[in-house]
């Protein structure tokens, strides 16, 4: 049986996470098998379902708590292992060493796979973007934004961030529960998903949604997920006297059960690889209201309006309003062919990891 392991912070809901899950779910683990080098176990982690799948979890020293012990752990996994292939999940040119660590450790295949286009210590990032040539044997990425930035003019693969699509169709009964649930059955329901990080921009969001209250009593908003920032939006929420109209779930393994209910989805990042949440969102049908920062190669269906960040909050919540409005006009429906047909299938995708 073949093993390849993936190398990421933390395996909880959140864009990269959510796109390993959704191969390892639909693949024949007969055939191939993942394991996880990690360095934290985090509320609602997927942790348990992996090792029910037949998955390992390996943890080791976090690279910012002690950076020579994390690359001999990792180097240790892989030897002790006998693993062949790896797959380090980044935004961030730096973890390419611990590829450097895999090879050590006697890995073949080490792959580097960008999810963003941007980070934080870009200086360090550019440094390391120059071993890009070599030492991974692989270079993928989730966009022709993220290729460039983790590879800059190098050749890489293009790796769709893929979903199972039938997990994602148009349910109008799941719909109606979930705002029964959640007391949401007279509202308009905003909602976003995503991490707690300042790449996702909630504390415009938060002015966003705002602005849309003043104008629409009937407005509430969910936050589906948690993160570093939690308490900065938290203190946000209060400032702006919110706190009955911002619902906080957490980290949600449901998510799509939130993406029924909504009635639109706000996403104002300042910068993103490919969201995955984006993608699950245009499958069911939902309308989606997201920065020109992003890039168009997530426009896959007619499901999305793009707006500048340059534009003023009170812009932002006049446009959305009108696009929840304009939803709840027209017939909501799932766009499973579309996505299918824009190569974000998850069965291409399975298909591509067996073949490495």
């Amino acid at each position: 049986m073949k093993r390849v392991v993936h190398i990421v912070g933390a395996m909880a809901p959140g864009g990269f996470e959510n796109f390993i899950m959704n191969i390892y779910r639909k693949m024949d683990r007969s055939k191939l098998q993942f394991d996880f080098i990690v360095h934290k176990k985090k509320d609602n982690a997927y942790d348990e379902e992996i090792e029910a799948l037949g998955g390992r979890l390996f943890y080791v020293t976090r690279k910012g708590k002690n950076p020579i012990k994390n690359f001999l752990e990792i180097r240790k996994v892989i030897k002790e292992n006998h693993l062949s292939i790896v797959c380090r999940h980044s935004d961030s040119a730096f973890t390419v060493v611990d590829l450097l660590a895999a090879r050590m450790g006697g890995a073949k295949k080490v792959i580097m796979h960008s999810h963003s286009t941007t980070t934080g210590r870009i200086g360090i990032h550019k440094f390391f973007r120059t071993w890009m040539g070599l030492v991974p044997t692989h270079r993928f990425a989730c966009s022709k934004a993220a290729g460039s930035w983790m590879f800059g003019k190098r050749d890489y693969t293009f790796v769709p961030n893929a979903i199972d699509t039938c997990g994602y169709l148009y349910q109008p009964k799941l719909r109606e529960e979930m705002r029964v649930q959640w007391q949401a059955e007279n509202k308009n329901v905003y909602g976003h998903v995503g991490n707690f990080v300042y790449a996702k921009n909630h504390i415009f969001l938060l002015e966003v949604f705002k602005k849309i209250t003043l104008k629409d009593e009937n407005a509430i908003l969910f936050l589906v997920g948690d993160g570093e920032l939690r308490e900065e939006i938290e203190e946000k929420i209060r400032r702006l006297e919110l706190r009955d109209k911002v619902i906080l779930t957490g980290r949600r393994k449901d998510v799509v059960s939130f993406l029924q209910m909504f009635d639109l989805l706000l996403f104002p990042s300042v910068y993103e690889g490919l969201p995955v949440s984006l993608v699950e969102a245009q499958c069911s049908g939902l309308h989606c209201l997201m920065s020109d920062s992003i890039t168009e190669e997530i426009l896959l269906t007619d499901c999305i309006r793009q707006m500048s960040l340059k534009e003023s909050s009170e812009r932002w919540a006049d446009t959305a309003q009108r696009l929840l409005e304009e939803g709840k006009q027209t017939e909501r429906y799932s766009r499973q062919e579309e996505i299918i047909a824009a190569g974000y299938g998850i069965e291409e995708l399975v298909k591509f990891y067996e073949e490495i």
